[in-house]
């Protein structure tokens, strides 16, 4: 671990600058009556479609790392919020795909544009060069952090 320091309240920084980032995904998410893991669990579903993969509940469990039951419950809410569809597996009946509705895909290309929207805010702040040690710190501070949870 690097050298402590006098605490300089980084983090404290990384959440206002998350919070500020993060305002207009969350009315998008209000706006649709999502969370922000349905919307992972939804960009998931629909980068893994676009690539004509098919998706069933089994791998978006793999996806967000969350037990069955929470997956089964994400997926009867987006349904009913008509976000997304159940369709049977043609090669296991057992097995239901789960696909976007257009409402769902709406959700997902709107909160794409708000994504290349903030890192366009990144991009226009920071040089090339402070982009890409910007980026391997963040990533070493991801790492640390991942230590640091698998020592508790």
């Amino acid at each position: 671990m690097g050298v402590k320091m006098e605490n300089k309240r980084l983090y404290g920084l990384l959440s206002c600058l998350h919070r500020k980032m993060s305002r207009e995904n969350i009315k998008l998410f209000s706006e649709y009556g999502i969370t922000p893991v349905q919307m992972h669990a939804m960009v998931f579903i629909h980068c893994q479609t676009r690539d004509g993969k098919s998706v069933c509940q089994k791998d978006i469990e793999k996806q967000t790392n969350l037990r069955p039951s929470a997956i089964s419950t994400m997926i009867t809410n987006l349904e009913k919020n008509g976000l997304i569809t159940r369709i049977v597996c043609e090669s296991d009946a057992r097995t239901k795909n789960v696909l976007l509705t257009e409402k769902g895909l709406d959700a997902c290309l709107k909160n794409k544009e708000l994504i290349e929207k903030c890192d366009g805010v990144v991009q226009s702040a920071l040089t090339e060069e402070e982009q890409e040690t910007f980026k391997a710190l963040l990533l070493k501070i991801m790492a640390e952090s991942e230590k640091e949870v698998k020592n508790d």
